[in-house]
């Protein structure tokens, strides 16, 4: 494979792999290091070396008990996105980092920018990875800094697995942001409630409902996705119509904030086929496909949510605009968001229970003449 150049803020040639006996000379040969062995031994989180190539060299224990990876097989000569077992590092363009989404990897771009500025880096990252018949997303801190010895360069590099304090940080985002706005909201529409009357009154109160509802299925949100996370959903299979359905996700959403002076549009292109799905968690997907696509157009805008027929039942919501390149390769990462750095729970939930509980496939199609278009594809059952 010839060198790959990747075009970045730090922009940095990553060198050919070398071969094993290579990296079997120069684990030994750092080995020699005193106490090398015994100050890796004593990290509590992972810590390995790279060499230019950005393949391990030397690593402590932790990286075997954490991910019970093969000594020889899986880690001498690995990159960190192979050792991590990251999705975007099964590829047939050279492995970890030569990817067009390495381009937007954290760990992948602090590698790069501490070989190539020669100082410390520490960056955050989030790695979707590939297991035996799932995946599972979490959240790093990469820090690298470069050292020498005997005439060779490498890369000191600490991954600190920060999950949870990544979710932790999303839960008060949502309940000390989202949900306190929503509910001054409620408060200030409660406020001069007295001092209306007839359709003005009645008109409010329909806010009111609509903001009262968006609090508790906010709180119903984050508790379906912490229980599909630990693998304690259920699915509960029903008989739905497209038709009555798409109105219902439409009513759900129509009193919405982001919906706001927007239009939502439905359509039925089966014929009012039935299926079977578990309703709650379908309505649960296309709401946020819904507002995904609210979001993203101005007032006066519209988008449509639709049914289709393939091979399976595709329900879609499409909105006119253009989404990055940029943006598609990081979208269904759990805290990746074109809002801020503490949201992107919307998208990440959308795969997580399309896939992993409805056993759909759930995906998106981008063009500037065509707009955005999400959408799952279910199974068509016997009804």
């Amino acid at each position: 494979m010839a060198l790959l150049q990747l075009v970045m803020n730090t922009t940095y040639t990553l060198p050919e792999r070398e071969p094993q006996e290579n990296i079997a000379q120069k684990h030994l040969s750092l080995e020699k290091i005193a106490y090398m062995k015994d100050l890796f031994s004593s990290m509590s989180h992972i810590i390995c070396i790279l060499n230019k190539s950005n393949q391990v060299i030397f690593f402590n224990e932790k990286v075997i008990e954490k991910y019970g990876l093969n000594l020889q097989q899986d880690i001498f000569g690995a990159r960190p996105g192979e050792l991590l077992q990251c999705i975007n590092s099964k590829n047939d363009t050279g492995g970890c980092g030569t990817s067009e989404k390495c381009q937007y990897c954290g760990a992948f771009n602090a590698l790069c920018e501490s070989w190539k500025k020669k100082n410390k880096t520490v960056k955050e990252c989030r790695i979707v990875r590939q297991l035996e018949t799932n995946t599972v997303q979490i959240d790093l801190e990469i820090t690298a800094a470069p050292f020498s010895y005997e005439q060779d360069e490498y890369l000191v590099v600490s991954l600190q697995d920060i999950t949870e304090k990544k979710r932790k940080e999303l839960l008060e985002r949502i309940f000390y942001h989202d949900i306190i706005n929503v509910a001054g909201s409620l408060c200030g529409i409660f406020q001069i409630l007295p001092s209306l009357s007839g359709k003005e009154k009645d008109e409010f109160l329909q806010i009111a409902d609509s903001l009262s509802n968006q609090i508790v299925d906010e709180i119903k949100t984050q508790q379906q996705i912490n229980k599909a996370e630990s693998g304690e959903l259920r699915v509960s299979e029903n008989r739905i119509e497209t038709k009555p359905f798409l109105l219902k996700v439409s009513d759900k959403i129509r009193h919405h904030q982001v919906a706001l002076q927007k239009q939502i549009e439905t359509n039925d292109y089966t014929g009012n086929l039935a299926f079977t799905s578990d309703e709650t968690i379908l309505t649960r997907i296309l709401i946020n496909m819904a507002k995904n696509a609210l979001e993203a157009i101005d007032p006066g805008q519209k988008i449509t949510i639709s049914a289709r027929k393939t091979n399976n039942i595709r329900i879609e919501v499409h909105n006119p605009s253009y989404m990055e390149r940029e943006i598609q390769l990081q979208l269904f990462q759990r805290s990746f968001s074109t809002k801020d750095n503490n949201r992107g729970i919307g998208t990440y939930s959308m795969k997580l229970l399309g896939e992993g509980y409805l056993n759909g496939s759930v995906s998106f199609e981008s063009t500037p003449d065509q707009g955005t278009t999400f959408f799952i594809e279910l199974p068509l059952k016997n009804n």
